[in-house]
């Protein structure tokens, strides 16, 4: 092959190639399987193919068109429904037949790095799933506490206002007590749906808790439109009906509150208006079912004296 090594050294970098992809960035990843083929085996430019649910796409690619090249290929099954195509390409004819003929190491440092690249989609998988509310694919807590500071920083940039809507839904553990979580789920999922729908794509939707979500409306210039959003929300999900029972079709409507607090007037970090949000949603409870409300200073006195 042009080159020898000492097998003990071949694999000994294979395995340290192997337990740094799991700490590099992705294209990170693929440079320094090119790096390690080219060094070992003299590959010129490289291709990855991965195959998710019969859907092919292309990984990455450092290959020049229009030049004369040999390919290697290598497909591999990593799981179900995951497989990759490694597309090593050679310049030189000579060095692909002697691959082709001595493969055993290739194969085996092929296999080796696809294990790799798919702990790292598993992780990237987990990652998504850490921040995004398996229920209702909205974001969760942990996204929201992670992107918060950039959401404020834009928000100073460009003298904007963030309005907090604390949404809850109206007496949610009588739908537990009087039919079951599967019904309650279904109240929950209804609620993102609406929640979702009723607001632009730069806002936010978040579920904070079981029958909770935060709603943040970016570039908000006046409480009152914060309101509006508020009240559009709250009518919307009113007229939402929930079946209960298939056979029979009974179904069930449920309503919402909203509690309001806007930042940065309300405070400038994020559990100081949640803590504000949450008065505010109190409030809406204690008027009645389908209310907003928009948290004051009074109010918050009054619940500090009580």
């Amino acid at each position: 092959m042009g080159k020898t090594y000492k097998m003990s050294n071949f694999f000994e970098n294979l395995t340290k190639l192997s337990h740094k992809l799991t700490l590099t960035e992705q294209n990170e990843i693929f440079l320094e399987i090119f790096e390690f083929l080219k060094i070992n085996f003299q590959i010129s430019y490289l291709k990855i193919f991965l195959k998710k649910n019969d859907i092919s796409s292309l990984i990455f690619d450092n290959s020049i068109e229009d030049e004369e090249s040999f390919f290697y290929t290598y497909k591999l099954k990593v799981s179900k429904n995951l497989e990759l195509t490694f597309g090593l390409i050679f310049n030189d004819k000579s060095i692909l037949n002697n691959v082709k003929q001595n493969n055993t190491n290739i194969n085996i440092s092929l296999e080796i790095l696809s294990i790799n690249i798919y702990a790292k989609y598993l992780e990237n998988t987990i990652s998504d799933i850490l921040i995004i509310d398996t229920l209702t694919g909205c974001y969760n807590r942990t996204y929201l506490n992670h992107y918060i500071r950039s959401i404020f920083s834009l928000a100073l940039r460009e003298r904007k206002k963030i309005a907090f809507l604390k949404v809850g839904i109206d007496h949610f553990k009588a739908v537990l007590d009087e039919f079951n979580y599967e019904i309650g789920d279904k109240v929950i999922k209804r609620l993102s749906k609406v929640l979702k729908e009723g607001v632009r794509d730069s806002d936010l939707v978040v579920r904070v808790s079981n029958d909770a979500f935060l709603v943040l409306l970016q570039n908000i210039n006046e409480e009152e439109n914060a309101l509006l959003v508020a009240n559009k929300l709250i009518d919307s999900f009113k007229k939402e009906k929930i079946v209960v029972d298939s056979y029979t079709q009974q179904v069930l409507m449920k309503t919402i509150c909203i509690g309001i607090a806007l930042y940065p007037k309300d405070g400038e970090d994020l559990d100081t208006i949640i803590k504000k949000a949450d008065i505010a949603i109190r409030e809406a409870k204690n008027s009645g079912r389908s209310k907003a409300f928009i948290f004051s200073e009074e109010e918050t006195s009054k619940i500090e004296l009580f």
